[in-house]
């Protein structure tokens, strides 16, 4: 039986020499104690220029002490009660949803299932491959369905058959995903299609099939595993990277198109835009672990589960430091290709690339 348990003890980026790693100890510095009483010291220093009263060491520490306080602990929690507020905070009873994981037997999606179960949902998982044996205990919350996802007749059958068996989905995680790292001109026809339909298409059909049911009841959530290069090509990978930046394209679409033509604001639209994860999709590229560290499965399903958990809906980079990649935009084409290349090899990144051959083309996440 496999087991269902989970550390989220670690960082959701691995320590080690990165940049997010780094932003994370100037974070711990600057709400120090340290740094509190620094800063009030170098105030009573200028205040000493414009005053002739000492400041004595006691009333600096308990200045230092006041300030630390404040800016950890009494700040925050003002801010979160003006949120909620403010905004009507949203509650998941996780005995009531329903949630189909693509891709839900390997790496991030069989992350995202083991939380979903622990939670108490009841989780339909579509793969072509079975999932693990997660026991007795959860037989009636899990159920597998394989289905050929690129087969628009198969998906269409199995969303019949998991409402049949588990009532309509109030979740959708769209994780799904296969690569094919060769030049373009060096595809089949067939590994070409197979790429744009499992990463692509495939988030069409399905969102198709799920989508009525929640605008019937103004209540939903639906969730695209995107990717880095979401944003930036990548030589070697270009319906890859084409497919992923047509999922960001549809998540921005349909969460305007639901609220806007349908009146369904209660539905909410996540996106992840996860860096490399070490799941062997991507084995032999190395994007630089300064920049872009590789990320464990379980990094990228806590992040999902936590915002299918707060009801709202999120956009997710990871690392947090992806989040400056539509910044490159703004720049030229060559300078673009200048900054990628200078902090992920972007040229050759995909040289040495290995992942995942024995599958053939149906990979998942």
């Amino acid at each position: 039986m496999y087991s269902l348990d989970i550390d989220d003890s670690q960082p959701i980026v691995p320590r080690g020499f990165n940049l997010d790693t780094l932003l994370r100890y100037v974070s711990r510095i600057i709400h120090s104690p340290l740094t509190s009483y620094l800063v009030v010291n170098a105030l009573s220093q200028r205040l000493l220029t414009s005053s002739s009263r000492q400041i004595q060491p006691k009333d600096k520490i308990a200045a230092a002490a006041a300030l630390w306080t404040a800016t950890t602990f009494v700040l925050p929690s003002i801010c979160r009660l003006s949120a909620r507020l403010v905004f009507r905070p949203t509650t998941v009873n996780w005995n009531s949803e329903i949630v189909v994981v693509t891709g839900g037997s390997h790496g991030v999606g069989l992350e995202l299932t083991k939380r979903l179960l622990r939670a108490n949902a009841r989780v339909a998982i579509i793969d072509v491959n079975p999932p693990p044996d997660f026991g007795q205990q959860f037989s009636g919350l899990c159920k597998y369905y394989r289905c050929d996802i690129t087969d628009t007749s198969n998906v269409k059958a199995i969303a019949d058959k998991i409402r049949a068996d588990l009532g309509d989905p109030t979740m959708l995680v769209n994780n799904a995903g296969i690569v094919v790292a060769k030049l373009l001109l060096d595809m089949s026809d067939s590994e070409v299609n197979n790429v744009i339909d499992v990463n692509l298409t495939a988030h069409f059909h399905l969102i198709r099939q799920f989508l009525p049911a929640m605008i019937a009841c103004n209540r939903g959530h639906i969730v695209s595993i995107g990717s880095i290069v979401s944003f930036v090509g990548t030589p070697q990978a270009s319906t890859y990277c084409a497919s992923k930046g047509g999922v960001k394209l549809l998540h921005d679409s349909m969460r305007r198109e639901v609220a806007s033509r349908y009146g369904a604001s209660g539905i909410q639209f996540s996106i992840a835009y996860p860096g490399i994860i070490n799941t062997g999709l991507f084995r032999g590229l190395d994007l630089g672990q300064f920049f872009l560290p590789t990320l464990r499965p379980d990094s990228i399903a806590r992040a999902v589960f936590a915002a299918l958990e707060s009801g709202k809906a999120r956009e997710i980079f990871l690392p947090q430091t992806a989040g400056i990649l539509p910044l490159l935009h703004a720049f030229s084409q060559n300078a673009r290709t200048a900054i990628v290349n200078a902090i992920a090899g972007g040229d050759v990144a995909m040289a040495n690339f290995s992942g995942h051959v024995k599958y053939a083309g149906k990979q998942k996440k």
